[in-house]
């Protein structure tokens, strides 16, 4: 494989580790406004 093909391959998929983390640390900042949320409710 070219070093050209090699680094261009290394370089997509840390374009889509990056986009992943991305939605998952997004994911986890929504999901834990609705639980602290959710808990407010039930208390009342």
């Amino acid at each position: 494989m070219p070093a050209d093909a090699l680094l261009m391959s290394i370089f997509v998929v840390a374009i889509f580790v990056t986009f992943a983390g991305a939605l998952v640390w997004a994911d986890r900042q929504t999901s834990a406004g609705h639980l602290k949320s959710d808990v407010k409710r039930r208390s009342s």
